[in-house]
C-alpha cells in the first residue's frame, strides 16, 4: 500500500505545520559523520587504486522556530573517481500531538515480526524481500505507546491492507507487540501478540517472553504459541545456576520470525562453577536439560566445559574439554593454548582434537606471534597445521609501518589467508603476496 504510506507521510507533515504558529525553516547545521578511505595495493597481478566513503550518513536538522521541529537523515553513495549521490535515509518531526519517523528502509520492533538473521545482524531474506520502507508513530499524550507501519514491497494478492501494523506498549517493565500482517504474496493474514518482561522472586528474577497468534498451517489457520521463562542466580560465591523453560509450538510457520525464534519444549539448567586458587582458575559447566517435545521425554547432560587456566605473567597456559553428552557414548573433545606477552612479543600456540583418545589425530595446531620491532613497525606471523590429503600446511609473515597515525604501509607473503571471519585459518596451495598503501580517517 505504497500510495497509503505516501499519503500518511504527506498528511502528518501538513498537520505539523499548521499545529505550529510558524513553519519550520531549514536550518544551517547540516552534520556528517562516516570513514573515507584510500588504498593503493601492489600484488604479483599488478597495481590496484580504490577509494570509499563507508557508513556515512548526513544529518540535516530544520530550525525549531517553534513547537515544530522536523529533520532528515541522508546516505551518500561514492564512486572512487565517479561522482558522489546523496539518497534520503529518514525524515523526523514532531508536534505537540504526534512524533513521527519515516524511514526508507525497515524498522526492527519484535522477533516475532520483523525478523533479524542474528548470524548477519541484518534482516531476514523473507521479511526483507516483501516489506520496504516504513513509519513510526509516536503520542504526547500516552508515552510508551508507538505505532509501526511497514509498507509491502508489492502489493501481492490481498484484497485489503497487504502490509504490516503493529502497536508497541512499554508499561511497569513490560514490552506489549501486537499487530497482523499480510503474507507473502497471498491473501492470508496473520496476528499475534508478544510480551516480555520480568518477575520479582526475591533470590530469582526470571525474564519471562510469551507469544500467541494465528499462522497459516498446511490447510487453515493454527495457534502458534511460545513461553520462555529463564533466569541465573548466585547461591554461593562461584556457582552460578541458570534455569530455563521453553514450551513453543508452530513458531517455524511466522514468516516474518527472527532466526532465534524456534520451537521447542524442554526444561535445562546451567551449572556452572568457578574457583580459583591463584595462579590456577577452573571452570567446569554442565547444562542438564529434559526435552518433552514427544511423547517420551530425553534427557541430556552436556558438558559444555571442564577447563583449567594457569597465568603466570608473563606466559598463560590454557586446558578445556568437553563433550556432546555424557549420558551416551560421546568423545571428550580437547583444546590447548599456551600463550607468552609483554610490552614487545605476543605469541602463542593452540592446538584442538575430536576426540582426546585419538591424541594423534589433532583438528588443527596454530601458532601466532607478533613483534613490536619498533613503536611504528610491527611484525606478524601465523602458522597452520591441520589433518588433510593436502594443503594441510599454510604460514604467513606479514607487516605494518604507521607512517602518520592515519596512513599506514601493509605487507603480506604466505599461504595462510584470512576466512570469513577474519582469522587465518585458509591454506592456499600457493603462497601470495601484496603491499599496501591505505589512508583512513573518520568525520
Amino acid at each position: 500500500m505504497k500510495k497509503l504510506l505516501t499519503f500518511l507521510v504527506a498528511l502528518f507533515v501538513v498537520v505539523s505545520v499548521f499545529a505550529a504558529e510558524k513553519p519550520f525553516t531549514l536550518g544551517p547545521n547540516v552534520k556528517y559523520t562516516g570513514t573515507v578511505s584510500f588504498s593503493l595495493g601492489v600484488t604479483e597481478n599488478g597495481v590496484d587504486i580504490s577509494g570509499a566513503l563507508v557508513n556515512v550518513n548526513a544529518s540535516l536538522p530544520f530550525g525549531p522556530t517553534s513547537d515544530t521541529q522536523a529533520g532528515a537523515t541522508f546516505g551518500i553513495t561514492y564512486t572512487p573517481f565517479g561522482g558522489v549521490s546523496l539518497t534520503l535515509s529518514s525524515i523526523t518531526f514532531s508536534t505537540p500531538y504526534f512524533g513521527a519517523f519515516y524511514s526508507t528502509g525497515k524498522q526492527f520492533v519484535s522477533d516475532y515480526f520483523t525478523g533479524k538473521d542474528y548470524s548477519t545482524g541484518a534482516f531476514t531474506s523473507a521479511f526483507s524481500g516483501d516489506f520496504a520502507d516504513s513509519l513510526k508513530l509516536t503520542f504526547n499524550a500516552l508515552p510508551g505507546l508507538e505505532v509501526y507501519y511497514e509498507d509491502k514491497a508489492t502489493e501481492g494478492a490481498a484484497t485489503w491492507f497487504s502490509d504490516m501494523l503493529l502497536v508497541k506498549y512499554a508499561v511497569s517493565g513490560w514490552t506489549i507487540v501486537g499487530g497482523t500482517y499480510n503474507t507473502g504474496d497471498t491473501t492470508t493474514h496473520e496476528f499475534g501478540v508478544a510480551a516480555n518482561g520480568s518477575l520479582d522472586l526475591g533470590v530469582f528474577k526470571p525474564a519471562v517472553t510469551v507469544f500467541g497468534g494465528m499462522v497459516a498451517g498446511t490447510s487453515e489457520m493454527e495457534t502458534a504459541y511460545d513461553v520462555i521463562v529463564s533466569g541465573s542466580l548466585n547461591p554461593v560465591t562461584g556457582l552460578t545456576l541458570a534455569p530455563t523453560f521453553k514450551f513453543a509450538e508452530n513458531l517455524e510457520k511466522l514468516d516474518y520470525a527472527s532466526t532465534n525464534i524456534a520451537s521447542g519444549k524442554y526444561f535445562s539448567l546451567g551449572v556452572t562453577y568457578t574457583t580459583t586458587f591463584a595462579p590456577v582458575t577452573f571452570t567446569a559447566q554442565v547444562t542438564p536439560k529434559v526435552n518433552f517435545a514427544t511423547a517420551t521425554p530425553t534427557t541430556t547432560l552436556p558438558l559444555d566445559e571442564l577447563s583449567a587456566q594457569v597465568a603466570v605473567a608473563p606466559v598463560t597456559f590454557y586446558v578445556k574439554t568437553t563433550n556432546a553428552d555424557l549420558l551416551t557414548e560421546n568423545p571428550f573433545t580437547l583444546y590447548v593454548k599456551a600463550s607468552y606477552a609483554d610490552a614487545m612479543i605476543n605469541a602463542s600456540v593452540a592446538a584442538s582434537w575430536a576426540d582426546v583418545t585419538e591424541f594423534a589425530t589433532y583438528t588443527y595446531i596454530h601458532g601466532t606471534v607478533s613483534i613490536k620491532a619498533t613503536p611504528e613497525l610491527t611484525l606478524y606471523s601465523d602458522v597452520r597445521k591441520i589433518i588433510a590429503t593436502e594443503n594441510d600446511f599454510g604460514y604467513n609473515v606479514r607487516a605494518t609501518y604507521s607512517i602518520t597515525p592515519n596512513v599506514n604501509l601493509t605487507g603480506f607473503y604466505g599461504t595462510l589467508t584470512k576466512d570469513a571471519n577474519g582469522a587465518y585459518t585458509e591454506i592456499n596451495p600457493e603462497p601470495t603476496w601484496n603491499v599496501n598503501l591505505t589512508y583512513t580517517a573518520s568525520f
